[in-house]
């Protein structure tokens, strides 16, 4: 069994960008070409087209006291017949609470690998009416923030060039984490790339990280023993962005799409077309049937796919997941 380990984040400055696998990757690359150069990064990527990843990566989950949690699965589950009113009216407030909550914390979490259902464990903090007159601390809080651009020549402030924008807080018991699964660990070791994961956050993540957002301090990095697939599978669940491969056989359960407009970074969004070609992912949480049961899934792009003009660049569409044992 592949080993999992969780990196541990705490934000610094705003986060301007979502942590979401694809970018993360993106970031992990030029970071490895900084630190290795050119060619090591071409090897790096040429084993994920190969089929021989090296690992996985996971979007960036909140852990907030101590819990982590993961994207609520986009699966269905029929309600259960009942004949007494009374019941019936209970499963049905049950079912609508329930559905306000888009996540699962690790105990329940381990139950839906087991058995494929979404069941919730209530806690009375949780009721809607419970506390009602204090106002909750939300875990993640946007601020406005406005900047102006500099004329250079007169050092003055540049007519019609004031920008908006909102950077994204975190509370200061939330942090952010992101699971690894090693796939090879001698590549791994080889590549370095567990520092370079570290720095690909210490640095500075997404938009104006050279004015400080995205920056983290790095908590932890630990093996993961905590979660627990199934010996018996019939199914995976993701928890990053996922391009399908012809391979992967998959039947879709449940899913929710993404698409993205990106732009490239470092040095390429000064290129002559620094934008990428629309591409559409299918997002965390979502869950496919399949008979090919594999250490990986999903694919890498070819070159000339989401850019013309840098033909060379690719998007990593092979997100980390999880088996589960769907019962029908």
């Amino acid at each position: 069994m592949s080993k999992i380990y969780i990196m541990s984040l705490r934000q610094r400055g705003g986060l301007l960008t979502s942590l979401q696998s694809d970018t993360i990757y993106g970031h992990f690359c030029w970071r490895l070409k900084e630190r290795k150069g050119e060619n090591n990064l071409n090897k790096f990527i040429s084993l994920y087209k190969s089929g021989n990843p090296v690992f996985l990566l996971s979007d960036g989950l909140l852990k907030i006291k101590d819990e982590i949690r993961f994207p609520r699965p986009y699966i269905f589950q029929k309600p259960v017949a009942r004949d007494n009113k009374v019941d019936k009216i209970i499963e049905f407030v049950e079912r609508k609470k329930n559905k306000e909550r888009n996540y699962l914390t690790l105990s329940e979490f381990n139950k839906f690998l087991i058995n494929g259902k979404v069941e919730m464990e209530i806690k009375d903090d949780e009721y809607p009416n419970k506390k009602k007159n204090k106002r909750n601390k939300k875990a993640i809080e946007e601020s406005l923030r406005v900047s102006v651009q500099i004329d250079r020549s007169s050092f003055a402030s540049a007519s019609g060039k004031l920008y908006s924008y909102n950077p994204k807080f975190s509370s200061d018991d939330v942090l952010y984490v992101v699971l690894i699964k090693l796939l090879n660990e001698d590549k791994y070791q080889e590549f370095n790339c567990e520092n370079i994961l570290k720095d690909t956050f210490t640095i500075g993540f997404g938009k104006k990280k050279s004015s400080g957002y995205g920056q983290f301090e790095i908590i932890d990095y630990k093996e993961h023993i905590e979660i627990k697939e199934s010996s018996e599978s019939n199914s995976f669940y993701i928890l990053g962005n996922y391009l399908p491969a012809t391979e992967d056989k998959v039947t879709p359960i449940g899913y929710d799409i993404n698409t993205k407009y990106g732009k490239f970074g470092e040095e390429l969004a000064l290129s002559d077309n620094p934008f990428k070609n629309p591409i559409v992912f299918l997002t965390a949480g979502s869950c496919f049937k399949t008979e090919n049961k594999k250490d990986f899934y999903g694919r890498v792009t070819m070159e000339g796919e989401i850019s013309g003009t840098n033909n060379f660049a690719v998007q990593f569409g092979m997100p980390f997941f999880f088996h589960f044992n769907l019962v029908f």
